[in-house]
């Protein structure tokens, strides 16, 4: 079969001309038309995820679906729902059926990226699909079937995580049926000036501004440079200097201010010697007898709450008392507690030489700080009124934040409870008053209709303004069916954008939008309907890796979207 290498690179937007990458794309393309499972391995920024689109759209999957999925991103705690799916109920915030990403893209292809973070349990699971094509919903006990072709990335060596055990071995034969390495920039040397030019030229365009250029000394530097972040790297210096430097010719001074290695930590280092085994017995040792004492205390603490309430005869309080704390000293002697809860001391035994002090009475208070934090955010919801904004400003937080930690920390009763004494029953629609006859609504789940492909945004954002419709109002959701309220809708924008420079120091930002269109519907009242846009945004540094800040990103913009939606369709209480 002949390969055109040269219209692949052309198509997916691969730059360079070194055998070992042209080699790597020849493999890409003769095992795509095959079902056999496939490993590419680079270090982190060299391009790997061109690989296994490559590999899908020259497959016979190509008109399936072809979902991405950082491992590494994706909680250990959730990765098996999000990659297998769950039932109603399985786990607290189950509230509904999910499907996973290997139910989703039956027939399609699985790019499983940093697949080495993936948790033990999870890599059994996983054995078992790429073996038999059977999996199980979290949850759930009955078997399913997918025809999934699975194409799987590392950065980092996954035959010393097998011999840490950190990776099934079994597990890393099968992914590797075909291995594709992916060269690092350094060994790419010819590469490097033309992708310079490519990512100059792109710049260049994109801020509308002239395209830089190198003297010959900076181009010997750019090209004699390590790279430690590759591709990725020479495209965020590129970036940078386009941005940033008012010469457009840059020479070797210059570009010597953006070729700096990670600079090491100057904190203290912790070195191993030779008495570490020693005091680390010595940690062991101080725990137990912290843990010793802290379950004699919560011991004793019980037998005084039972003495108190009269449960144990003075006999049974003697032994049970001695058995916790002996007492050793032959200098005091003691009366058991009497019914008023008090304790006699006798110092006729007490050496009269030696200087006595009365003792200081501690009371075993536990410091929380998420019940100090509980209780704050109470009172500052009593003295604003149950006023949301008002609380969250005099604690110095955002409404946002409140309302997180209201759901997070369990006062949500409460705080509907202070809500109803505080204020009529009443509530209020933009336009009108909730109509009596209203019980139930239909939340859609709001499917992502933008060109750039986030797999869980779409369930996120539905799961968000579900739990804020639950948590807020007396309404019951259905997931079917006509409800006497109905919201559907979209999600019409997913989009990552540079914005202006800020500040002096000439940071380069980067601006996450999304923008959901909103259909609302009112059984009772259509005056009440509404096709609505509604969009936010997030800004971040390009510096950051987004992979690692994408979901953090998303959680903050969904909540303050879902506030907006529910501010303008259901009650503002």
């Amino acid at each position: 079969m002949e390969i055109n290498i040269l219209a692949i690179k052309q198509r997916f937007g691969i730059i360079g001309f070194d055998p070992e990458l042209d080699r790597a794309i020849s493999i890409a393309v003769q095992v795509a038309p095959t079902d056999l499972s496939v490993l590419i391995t680079g270090e982190s920024g060299v391009g790997k995820e061109n690989f296994p689109k490559i590999i899908h759209e020259y497959s016979p999957r190509k008109h399936g679906l072809y979902i991405a999925v950082n491992c590494g991103a994706i909680p250990e705690g959730t990765i098996d729902s999000e990659l297998f799916g769950h039932v109603k109920g399985s786990f607290t915030g189950a509230t509904e059926d999910h499907k996973g990403y290997f139910e989703m893209a039956d027939g399609g292809t699985i790019f499983l990226d940093e697949v080495g973070d993936l948790p033990l349990a999870t890599q059994v699971r996983l054995l078992r699909v790429l073996e038999t094509g059977e999996f199980m919903r979290v949850g759930s006990s009955k078997v399913q079937k997918t025809n999934v072709r699975v194409v799987s990335a590392t950065n980092i060596n996954l035959g010393n995580h097998i011999a840490k055990g950190k990776f099934r071995e079994d597990l890393y034969y099968r992914l590797n049926t075909v291995p594709i390495s992916v060269p690092p920039l350094r060994q790419r040397k010819d590469d490097i000036f033309l992708l310079f030019t490519k990512f100059a030229s792109d710049f260049a365009e994109k801020y509308h501004v002239p395209q830089i250029t190198l003297t010959e000394g900076a181009k010997q530097a750019l090209i004699n440079y390590s790279w430690p972040g590759n591709v990725r790297q020479l495209k965020n210096v590129t970036e940078q200097m386009s941005l940033i430097e008012q010469n457009r010719q840059i020479d070797e001074v210059t570009i010597a201010k953006y070729l700096t290695s990670p600079t090491p930590s100057q904190l203290p280092a912790l070195l191993p010697s030779e008495s570490s085994h020693h005091e680390q017995f010595e940690r062991e040792l101080i725990f137990k007898f912290l843990s010793d004492m802290k379950r004699e205390v919560g011991e004793l603490r019980e037998l005084v709450h039972h003495v108190i309430a009269g449960d144990l005869k003075p006999a049974e309080l003697q032994q049970d008392f001695q058995q916790i704390h002996p007492v050793k000293s032959p200098q005091i002697s003691y009366d058991l507690p009497q019914e008023d809860g008090s304790i006699s001391i006798s110092k006729d035994n007490i050496d009269k030489s030696e200087p006595f002090q009365e003792s200081e009475i501690i009371e075993d208070t536990k410091y929380s700080l998420v019940d100090n934090e509980k209780e704050m955010i109470i009172k500052a919801l009593k003295k604003h009124n149950n006023k949301r904004a008002a609380a969250a400003q005099e604690l110095g937080i955002s409404e946002r934040t409140l309302y997180r930690k209201i759901k997070e920390m369990g006062i949500m009763l409460i705080f509907l409870c202070l809500m109803l004494t505080g204020c009529r029953m009443t509530v209020s629609l933009t336009g009108g008053n909730i109509d009596p006859r209203a019980k139930t609504v239909y939340v859609q789940t709001f499917p992502n209709n933008s060109s750039l492909v986030n797999p869980t945004l779409s369930q996120e954002f539905t799961n968000v303004l579900k739990d804020r419709i639950q948590n807020q109002t007396p309404l019951t959701i259905i997931n079917s069916g006509n409800g006497d309220y109905s919201l559907e809708g979209e999600i019409v924008n997913y989009t990552v954008t540079p914005i202006a420079i800020q500040g002096n120091d000439a940071a380069a930002m980067n601006r996450l939008t999304i923008t959901v269109r909103v259909r609302f519907s009112n059984s009772f009242d259509d005056r009440q309907d509404f096709d609505q846009t509604f969009s936010r945004y997030s800004d971040y540094s390009s510096s950051q890796n987004f992979t690692a800040i994408e979901n953090t990103l998303v959680t903050d913009i969904c909540d303050a979207l879902t506030e907006d939606i529910f501010n303008k369709a259901f009650v503002n209480w």
